[in-house]
């Protein structure tokens, strides 16, 4: 880690500290939020999360979900305690642009900043940095940090939870991102009482009958099958948020479900929302959509999980997307998905 040791003596004494993770929060950017303030508590630093807008509510059993301030509910509030912060923690993001109207107040902070993050080209703007591309999640990382700062004995249930949310969704259950390093810390997650079965429940079994139903209109009604390219995509107008009241997180994980059919490759949630269009993207194999979103939609992520946003009329997005996948992928999308055992 990029000046490690200068960190951990700042950390030696009490400090005011703000712990940011990007917009549109997923599991890796609430677990290793909420991870991380549990451990830095017990430390006796003054903690405060600030998420730059809502958080999904099918985690708010978490401990202390309802202690996190969202920026765009609070701004007066919350931009006077990123004011008065000694040290400002940026999880699971490498880039200002991430943290939306937060970035301003952040990157104009004085405090001590610092990066823990596992996604591609980070943008110069912390002190401390621990980026690492080779990581299942920023969760996975926050644990390593504390192991790095000596405290894997002050791990308790609260650490643990928050942090194996965060890699059991990065993951997707440990269908892909993982390595021995990873299961090495969860075999060691285990035997310190976390109980699989039902933070897994919790993660995974959580639907309401409205984002239930929600579901069967994405895959009955908004799907395409591009099959000749093994892509495919649901669309979600402007229309269908207003219609069926969709709030942030009712489409947590609904991009996953293409790719449950046999030889799709490529799946895309491509999002209308009020002044922008919003693109998730997820992959097999070695396919990358990192490639995509980057290149195509101002965004990135990892190889088999990106995402994008542009501002462009919904159909030309979705057009632009279809024009990308056929003209310069058809050949990376139809060949055989060679899968060794």
């Amino acid at each position: 880690m990029q000046n490690f040791e200068q960190l951990r003596d700042l950390l030696t004494s009490p400090k005011r500290i703000v712990i940011t993770s990007h917009a549109n929060p997923d599991g890796d950017a609430l677990g290793a939020s909420l991870g991380l303030y549990h451990y830095l508590k017990k430390q006796g630093h003054r903690i405060t999360v600030i998420m730059p807008t809502e958080m999904p509510q099918f985690l708010n059993w978490m401990k202390d979900f309802d202690k996190v301030l969202v920026y765009e509910n609070t701004r007066m509030f919350s931009a006077q305690i990123l004011k008065e912060a000694e040290v400002i923690f940026a999880l699971d993001y490498n880039d200002l642009g991430r943290i939306e109207g937060m970035s301003s107040l952040v990157g104009n902070s004085n405090a001590y900043k610092v990066m823990i993050d596992h996604h591609i080209e980070p943008k110069d703007f912390c002190n401390a940095v621990l980026s690492d591309v080779t990581a299942s999640s920023t969760c996975q990382l926050i644990y390593e940090f504390i192991e790095m700062m000596d405290g894997i004995d002050q791990l308790d249930e609260s650490i643990l939870n928050a942090l194996y949310v965060g890699i059991l969704t990065d993951t997707g259950g440990f269908r892909y991102a993982t390595s021995a390093r990873l299961f090495r810390i969860v075999a060691n997650m285990l035997e310190n009482g976390i109980d699989n079965n039902k933070l897994t429940d919790l993660v995974f079994n959580s639907y309401t009958v409205k984002s239930f139903n929600l579901l069967a209109y994405c895959i009955s009604d908004c799907l395409e099958l591009m099959e000749e390219y093994n892509t495919g995509i649901i669309t979600i107008s402007q229309a269908d948020h207003k219609k069926y009241n969709i709030q942030r997180g009712d489409l947590e994980g609904v991009v996953n479900f293409i790719l449950k059919i046999r030889k799709m490759r490529c799946a895309a949630l491509i999002t209308e929302r009020r002044d922008i269009v919003k693109l998730s993207l997820r992959s097999k194999g070695d396919f990358s959509v990192q490639k995509i979103c980057s290149e195509h939609f101002n965004g990135g992520g990892h190889k088999n999980a990106s995402g994008g946003a542009i501002k462009k009329p919904f159909k030309d997005v979705i057009a632009q997307f279809k024009e990308v996948i056929t003209q310069q992928y058809k050949e990376e999308l139809t060949k055989e998905l060679v899968v060794e055992l």
